[in-house]
């Protein structure tokens, strides 16, 4: 069987790999696939379903972006394009992460991050809820305020707010070793894994995966 994951970016895949290693997934599990954009991974899922091949289990994780209902809604198109039976396809996201099983056709999971529920957000507020103890971190909290005090906050644009990307660079940046990429600070635990939205995160890579 073949067990692909698409990714947006470089990013979302070390993320997932330092994930996997802590947890002790097997490496045979599954392939990551960075696929270099949102766009792309929405292509090659549609032709993976379309191609129908029950061998095949295929799993995304994409942002929410601005909208994560948008992006559910081309989720959902792509399926019934593929003829997924509309009876086994949710109306919204599972907060437990969604998986599409269906007979002749290949398992589908789909994780839309932050965790399937908060309507808008990327990568990084993902990252932002594995921050270790947040009321009483007093980097993330000052790296939140200095974050917030700024006049001129060029982050903020009228398409997205990418203010929660500020604070976790900025918070990555006041640690011992400043400027981690986001998987190694994982690694170095910047980042706290023993967490329940991680768990639910790695809990869904398993049942799409490994059980």
């Amino acid at each position: 069987m073949n067990k692909i994951l698409l990714v947006e970016g470089k990013d979302d895949e070390h993320v997932i790999y330092a994930i996997r290693d802590i947890y002790e997934i097997s490496k045979d599990s599954f392939i990551i696939k960075d696929k270099k954009g949102l766009e792309n991974v929405l292509e090659e899922t549609d032709s993976t379903l379309i191609d129908g091949n029950p061998d095949n289990c295929l799993g995304i994780v994409i942002d929410a972006d601005e909208d994560l209902n948008i992006q559910w809604q081309r989720i959902t198109s792509i399926l019934g394009k593929a003829d997924y039976d509309k009876k086994i396809i949710p109306d919204i996201p599972d907060a437990s992460g969604t998986i599409i099983k269906q007979e002749f056709k290949p398992t589908f999971g789909v994780w839309i991050m932050p965790d399937n529920v908060i309507t808008r957000g990327y990568l990084e507020t993902f990252l932002t809820l594995l921050v270790p103890e947040p009321e009483n971190n007093k980097t993330w909290q000052k790296a939140k305020s200095c974050v917030d005090s700024l006049e001129d906050k060029p982050f903020i644009k009228q398409e997205a707010d990418h203010t929660t990307k500020a604070e976790i660079h900025t918070y990555l940046a006041w640690q011992k070793e400043p400027g981690k990429p986001f998987g190694t600070a994982i690694t170095a635990k910047y980042l706290q894994t023993e967490n329940p939205k991680c768990e639910q995160f790695v809990e869904w890579l398993k049942r799409l995966f490994v059980n």
